[in-house]
C-alpha cells in the first residue's frame, strides 16, 4: 500500500512573502480601478482611506470625533508610497472645491502645536465614491469562487498579523534580528 506524502510544511517567511506578492500583483488591479479618475494610485489611496474614516465607519485608522485625521497617522497607514503627504495632501486641499479639509490640532489633543490633520470634505467624498465602489466590484470580481471559510480565515490571519505589527510598533526592537 503506498502511502501519501505530505505537503511540505509552510514556513512563516512563505505566509509573510505571499503578502508582499498579493500587494504587487493586486496593483495591477488598483491602478485599473483608479485609471480614469483624475486620481493617482497614491491621492485615491489617501482618500479612500478618509473616505472609510468618515462614511464607512473604519476604526483602524485613529481619528478624532470629526473624522480629522493626524498627518502621522497616515503617513504608517497608506498602502501606496506614503512619501510627499504633505504635498499630496496640499493639493487635495487646493483643488477648487477642496476634495480634503486641512486644520490645526485642537488644544489638548495631544497632537504637537504644529502637526497638521486632515478629513475629507463632501466634494472629496463625492469624487472618490465612484472609486471606492469600482474597488468593490473589483475586490467582488477577485473573490469569486472562493469559499467563504477560506476569505474568513485570510482575512482573520492577515488581521492578527496587522495587529501585531502595530502591537510593536513602539518597540523597533522586536524587528531586529540580533536583538
Amino acid at each position: 500500500m503506498r502511502q501519501k506524502k505530505s505537503a511540505p510544511a509552510i514556513e512563516p517567511t512563505d505566509t509573510v512573502t505571499s503578502i508582499f506578492t498579493a500587494r504587487r500583483d493586486l496593483l495591477q488591479g488598483v491602478k485599473s480601478v483608479v485609471a480614469g479618475t483624475g486620481f493617482t494610485v497614491e491621492a485615491a489611496d489617501l482618500l479612500m482611506s478618509l473616505y472609510g474614516v468618515r462614511e464607512l465607519g473604519w476604526d483602524d485608522l485613529p481619528h478624532d470625533q470629526e473624522h480629522y485625521v493626524a498627518f502621522k497617522e497616515l503617513e504608517q497607514f497608506l498602502v501606496h508610497n506614503p512619501s510627499l503627504l504633505s504635498r499630496r495632501i496640499r493639493k487635495l486641499a487646493d483643488v477648487k472645491p477642496p476634495l480634503v479639509q486641512v486644520e490645526k490640532p485642537k488644544a489638548g489633543s495631544g497632537l504637537h502645536f504644529n502637526a497638521l490633520r486632515v478629513r475629507i470634505t463632501a466634494e472629496g467624498i463625492k469624487r472618490i465614491r465612484p472609486v471606492w465602489e469600482r474597488f468593490a466590484r473589483m475586490s467582488a470580481n477577485l473573490l469569486e469562487g472562493i469559499p467563504p471559510r477560506l476569505l474568513k480565515a485570510h482575512h482573520r490571519v492577515n488581521n492578527e498579523i496587522s495587529a501585531r505589527i502595530r502591537a510593536r510598533r513602539q518597540s523597533t526592537r522586536d524587528f531586529l534580528v540580533n536583538a
